[in-house]
């Protein structure tokens, strides 16, 4: 006879092998799968090169006043995240695309380091923007705070400070949004990538 111990670890065990079949099959069914990894790779290898910086732990403190910036490291990885916030808000290739082209203008505007602490947020913002000024509908900002892991009055006040920041502009020329697109249609090119904030 098995013990109560052993049965909740086979269990456990079963709650995890059917969360990671759910994940993958979450996976086959989005559309923007391709993008959702090169953002990922994108963002990641910045943030491994920001980690480098002999000024990282400096960098850190001084932008753990800003509102982007968590107490801690969420524990959802990035990919995960974006994964998430795919399945759950459904933003459209070219809203993922002027994602990253906010999020570079944020750090050039706001002299901001994408950091592990602050990347969930500013990223989340910069998608909650761009599905905003490129999509027909969307939600209200309370599923979006949902969505994000955030309560709905701090979800609205990063999104005011991210487009304060970016001086209330989110228009994006033709050219730029050409050569973002280009950029993360390279997938097998991640040299490249690191230019990326």
């Amino acid at each position: 006879m098995k013990s109560d111990t052993s049965f909740d670890s086979e269990a456990e065990s079963i709650d995890s092998d059917q969360e990671i079949k759910e994940q993958k099959e979450d996976e086959k069914n989005l559309v923007n799968l391709d993008i959702i990894k090169s953002i990922n790779d994108s963002l990641s290898t910045v943030l491994e090169e920001n980690k480098k910086l002999s000024n990282y732990k400096e960098i850190i403190l001084k932008q753990s006043k800003i509102c982007f910036s968590s107490n801690s490291i969420p524990s959802i990885t990035l990919y995960d995240y974006l994964i998430r916030i795919q399945k759950y808000a459904n933003p459209e290739k070219n809203t993922l695309i002027l994602s990253l082209i906010y999020i570079d203008r944020l750090c050039k505007l706001g002299n901001i380091v994408l950091t592990y602490y602050n990347i969930h947020r500013i990223l989340f913002s910069a998608i909650l923007l761009a599905i905003k000024y490129n999509e027909d509908e969307f939600f209200e900002n309370n599923y979006y705070a949902d969505i994000a892991g955030i309560k709905v009055l701090e979800l609205k006040f990063i999104e005011y400070n991210f487009f304060c920041i970016c001086n209330f502009n989110l228009y994006v020329n033709d050219d730029t949004f050409i050569s973002y697109s280009r950029f993360l249609n390279k997938s097998d090119n991640n040299k490249e990538r690191t230019k990326i904030s």
